[in-house]
């Protein structure tokens, strides 16, 4: 079983989205993806779009190599939209790969309107496809039924999650549940799950003393099933704020068992942008108007891309590779030779899983064209 996180909050945007291999399937769980359209005020800075645009082209490659694809539930960055807004995913854009997929998906039950329309909305474009998946199992799947999206009686409804169980491996997806049900936390319990990606709870919510109960809440339902879990990934609303940073910090040092948020899984620095919004638009000055040209197309986000590495670099939110300076993917890279996709995706977010990385701490030879992937590239010299 490989599972690669492909959007959540500490990858830069909001979403839950992960694609799970076995022998024989491809499963991506919540192919969605969000900026959150307004924090402090501000709309997405042009940095958090250059990272989102590349996450949106990740979702889209994996949803062509996918043979599964699950819905927890339809909101905008869980699911793609009939009718996106400039920084989300278009179903337009992937209707061809989805409609060759098996499809198992939350049903209308419980749902708000628009939740509902979306579904009816994909359902009508897959219904070859489509299968209501709660409750049900099939195969290395099995569904939950409807647990709350957050607490119990939570006006956004009701979430699906998903357990995927192959060769003793056992992984659960609890999308947006944010640790506020112990009825929830009881049945991941008893799917005794090896490792398990889900939403933490939205402290910048919770800022009033009135909400109390809720974070304690949370904080005694992660510890309870960490001690149940190999490996507990926390992310998505939680991440969203510092205050949220922080208490994901304490809890890794208070639990027994290991927690991380879905950098650490992927081995990488995390990207908190929503939670850096403000400093963004400190360290990188963005127009009037900015926005507007963008979904017009009349500007390009190139210079922010590359401004925002730079400050994030400068400012110490992000360590580079311990090889970063004298790589020759750098060289490359700053030579006009090679795409930034790889130090972005690499070398400034400190990627353990480059190849380059591990041949080097393990003192191997590896040629100077050898991307970060561990394929050569014969134009590089």
């Amino acid at each position: 079983m490989i599972i690669k996180i492909l959007s959540a909050e500490s990858l830069g945007a909001r979403g839950l989205s992960c694609s799970i291999m076995l022998k024989e399937r491809n499963i991506l769980i919540d192919p969605g993806i969000a900026l959150g359209w307004s924090r402090h005020g501000l709309l997405p800075h042009p940095f958090q779009v250059s990272v989102g645009t590349e996450i949106r082209q990740t979702i889209r490659e994996e949803l062509g190599n996918a043979t599964d694809v699950i819905f927890s539930h339809y909101h905008g960055d869980h699911c793609p939209l009939q009718d996106p807004n400039p920084y989300q995913l278009g179903l337009d854009d992937v209707k061809d790969s989805l409609s060759r997929c098996r499809i198992w998906a939350r049903g209308r039950g419980n749902a708000s309107p628009t939740q509902q329309r979306r579904r009816d909305e994909l359902a009508g474009l897959l219904e070859n496809r489509w299968h209501e998946a709660e409750g049900l199992r099939q195969g290395p799947l099995e569904f939950s039924l409807p647990v709350p999206h957050g607490q119990l009686g939570d006006e956004r409804g009701m979430v699906m999650m998903s357990r995927i169980k192959e060769d003793g491996a056992t992984f659960v997806h609890a999308s947006d549940i944010q640790l506020l049900d112990k009825t929830t936390i009881a049945l991941i319990s008893d799917w005794k799950p090896d490792i398990v990606l889900a939403s933490g709870p939205p402290l910048y919510h919770y800022s009033s003393p009135s909400f109390q109960i809720q974070r304690d809440s949370a904080w005694k339902n992660a510890l309870e099933l960490s001690d149940n879990t190999g490996t507990l990934i926390i992310d998505h609303h939680l991440l969203r704020s510092e205050e949220g940073i922080e208490w994901l910090n304490k809890l890794k040092n208070a639990a027994a068992n290991r927690i991380l948020c879905a950098a650490d899984f992927m081995e990488r620095e995390p990207l908190f942008l929503e939670a850096w919004r403000n400093e963004l638009y400190e360290l990188v000055p963005v127009p009037g108007g900015w926005h507007d040209d963008y979904r017009d197309g009349k500007t390009e986000i190139e210079r922010y891309r590359t401004a925002g590495w730079r400050v994030l670099v400068s400012t110490g939110k992000i360590k580079p590779c311990t090889w970063y300076t004298c790589c020759p993917i750098k060289r490359y890279t700053d030579a006009g030779n090679l795409e930034r996709y790889w130090i972005e995706r690499y070398c400034l977010v400190s990627n353990r899983r480059c190849v380059r990385y591990r041949m080097e701490e393990e003192g191997r030879y590896h040629p100077d064209n050898m991307l970060p992937d561990g394929k050569t590239r014969e134009d590089l010299f």
